[in-house]
This record gives C-alpha cells, sequence and structure tokens, in this order.
C-alpha cells in the first residue's frame, strides 16, 4: 500500500470555514556521508523501510576545470549535493536528516550546502566522529638534572 511509506501531515485553513482542508504527504529519509581523504560518498535510506534507495559519490558529477586550477575537494562537494539533490526530490524525499560519518573532508560541507540550496528540508545534521580542536596533551618535557654543589677535581 502506497501510504505505509508516507508519513501524513493534515493542515487546516484557519480563516474560511468553506475550506475543509488538505493532506500533504511527507517522505522522510536518512542522508549518510562518510568521507575519505579524497573522497565523499553520500547513501540515502528511507526511514520507514530501512533500505537503501540510491547512493553516489564526489567522482561521479562531470567537473569542467577552467583556467587550469587544482581540484577542490569543496567544489566538487557542492556538485555532488546538488546531484544528491536532484536524486532525493526525484524520488520524492522532502523531509532529510544527515549523518556525517567516518573521516574528515572539506567535501562533506559542500554536500550539505548544496543539498540546502535544492530547498530540501533538513531537519537535523549529526556528526558521527569529531576531530580535536587543540589536540592530545603533549608529554612532559624531561628536565636535565642540575648541579648543586661544584665538582671537586683531585
Amino acid at each position: 500500500m502506497l501510504s505505509d511509506n508516507f508519513n501524513t501531515k493534515i493542515y487546516l485553513n484557519d480563516g474560511d470555514s468553506s475550506s475543509v482542508g488538505f493532506q500533504t504527504k511527507v517522505k522522510k529519509g536518512t542522508i549518510y556521508v562518510r568521507c575519505t581523504k579524497r573522497n565523499v560518498f553520500c547513501t540515502l535510506m528511507d526511514t520507514l523501510d530501512k533500505k537503501v534507495k540510491t547512493s553516489c559519490s564526489m567522482r561521479v558529477p562531470a567537473y569542467e576545470n577552467e583556467y587550469n586550477e587544482r581540484e577542490n575537494p569543496y567544489t566538487r562537494g557542492l556538485l555532488l549535493g546538488n546531484l544528491f539533490g536532484d536524486k532525493t526530490i526525484e524520488l520524492g524525499y522532502n523531509d532529510l536528516t544527515i549523518y556525517l560519518g567516518a573521516g574528515i573532508n572539506k567535501g562533506r560541507r559542500g554536500v550539505v550546502r548544496g543539498l540546502g540550496e535544492k530547498g530540501i528540508k533538513i531537519t537535523l545534521v549529526q556528526l558521527g566522529t569529531g576531530y580535536p580542536h587543540n589536540g592530545c596533551r603533549p608529554s612532559k618535557i624531561r628536565r636535565k638534572k642540575i648541579r648543586t654543589k661544584p665538582k671537586i677535581s683531585r
């Protein structure tokens, strides 16, 4: 049945008694973003079915290298976010939660930004692995032994 995959919300018009109201279907999904050093992988999963609907990586969208510039992971992430946003709209998902999983890459910020530009409602962005702001505490520095008495030569 089609209504099993949708969460139904009913909106009523307050001002006019003649209009009864209308129903809109909201399809919820979760996007898992996994990063490596030079690549970003995105996977869309339905929240009710727990099945993978579509997936994509950073190397898929075509990238025209203008002015012979160095390849930028943030720009590739924006392109991936736009492409993945089009796929989610095509599949009918309106409400998304984003889980930023393993790895630190500048492309994952571009993916979130690209999805936001498409007009998809993002309810939650959850960070899976954090990164240290100041790093670990350094080990103690070994101190040199200081002589208090002068050495007497015989």
